[in-house]
């Protein structure tokens, strides 16, 4: 019975929702402190360095003829090499996908439920995030549709805020005023990270190349959305407010006022939940499909529940916001060093088998 085969549109909505996050709450202000007034400008050229990164993981799935990434290092590398591979990437995946949820919850904890212990918040989402997972990745996809529009209908929203808006808040200044534009150019390039998760699609995809052209279309999206909410805050706050603002976009959703909702800020923020759910099931989900390559009469959802539990452990100990970007920081730093890496990696391999074949 053949399998079914992942919605191009689908995976389209994938890369779009796990690119998205709590990085929409703090990108106008990571760009107005690393780069200065009219810092938002720099996530194009970004954008371009994804696309190109992009195509290489396109370059993967052409030359390999769309076999998995795990045939194409088996046919090249020994157990010894790949058990330690394998297991290195579902640290780092697991340990990404904790982190995600534990951002999340210091952040809802601190607006919403301030007595409330983290862990409990923390383990209720992870919960959520295992039950989103054990339905596997077709159901995710569909799942993610509903999560995905739910985040895109605020778009309107930004209506309310051009009342606000003032184009001198720009200022006509390029770059003046920014710090380390080394720094902001690793955050920026993270806030897109989450495409390369597509690698582990291949098996799942259909049997043809138009559905690379849609892991464009979400990397297409995430940076329409990125855009629209810096220039925004670029005209809603002064440069330095926004540099001294935490949360840019949660302080412009606080001057939002319907009569039938008070602090609608948290309401919103709450609706994120969902990106934050499918964020990090991409990442577990990731993960069990790695390691599942050394125990593999394990049942992968056995695999999922040991991989949360380990993970949960080590999330419990940072305590502060400033504590877990710090660890992002890090990860982020390792998983770009994945994104660039394991595509070329895996086109050195499949030239190898080639040349090989030639001369067989």
């Amino acid at each position: 019975m053949e399998r079914e085969k992942l919605n191009r549109f689908h995976i389209a909505l994938l890369v779009f929702n796990t690119q998205s996050g709590i990085v929409l709450f703090t990108l106008p202000r990571i760009t107005a402190r690393y780069f200065g007034t009219n810092g938002w400008l720099v996530l194009i050229p970004v954008f371009l360095l994804v696309t190109l990164n992009i195509m290489l993981i396109s370059a993967v799935y052409r030359m390999g003829r769309g076999k998995s990434v795990f045939d194409i290092l088996s046919a090249s590398l020994p157990r010894f090499i790949l058990t330690p591979l394998y297991v290195f990437l579902w640290a780092l995946f697991s340990m990404i996908g904790c982190l995600v949820v534990k951002q999340y919850v210091l952040i809802y904890q601190m607006l919403i439920f301030p007595t409330t212990s983290d862990a409990v918040l923390k383990i209720f989402v992870d919960v959520l995030v295992f039950l989103y997972i054990i339905k596997g990745i077709y159901n995710m996809s569909k799942a993610n549709v509903i999560f995905s529009l739910l985040l895109l209908l605020q778009i309107p929203l930004s209506l309310f805020f051009l009342q606000e808006f003032d184009l001198v808040r720009l200022t006509p200044f390029l770059f003046k005023e920014g710090t380390d534009m080394k720094e902001g150019l690793l955050q920026l390039y993270g806030a897109y990270l989450g495409y390369e998760l597509t690698l582990f699609l291949f098996p799942y995809a259909e049997n043809n190349k138009r559905w690379l052209k849609y892991i464009h279309l979400g990397n297409g999206i995430t940076m329409f959305i990125y855009l629209l909410v810096t220039f925004l805050s670029y005209g809603f706050f002064s440069h330095r407010a926004l540099i001294h603002s935490s949360f840019p976009m949660l302080d412009m959703y606080a001057y939002l006022r319907f009569p039938f909702i008070e602090r609608i800020q948290n309401f919103l923020f709450s609706l994120f939940l969902f990106s934050i759910l499918h964020t990090a099931g991409m990442y577990y989900w990731s993960g069990q499909a790695v390691i599942s390559q050394i125990f593999r009469r394990i049942p992968w959802k056995v695999i999922v529940f040991f991989s949360m539990a380990a993970s949960i452990l080590v999330g419990l100990i940072p305590k502060t916001l400033i504590q877990v970007e710090s660890w992002f920081r890090y990860f982020t730093m390792v998983q770009l060093g994945f994104s660039l890496g394991f595509p070329l990696l895996l086109i050195l391999l499949l030239l190898l088998q080639r040349r090989f074949k030639k001369h067989a």
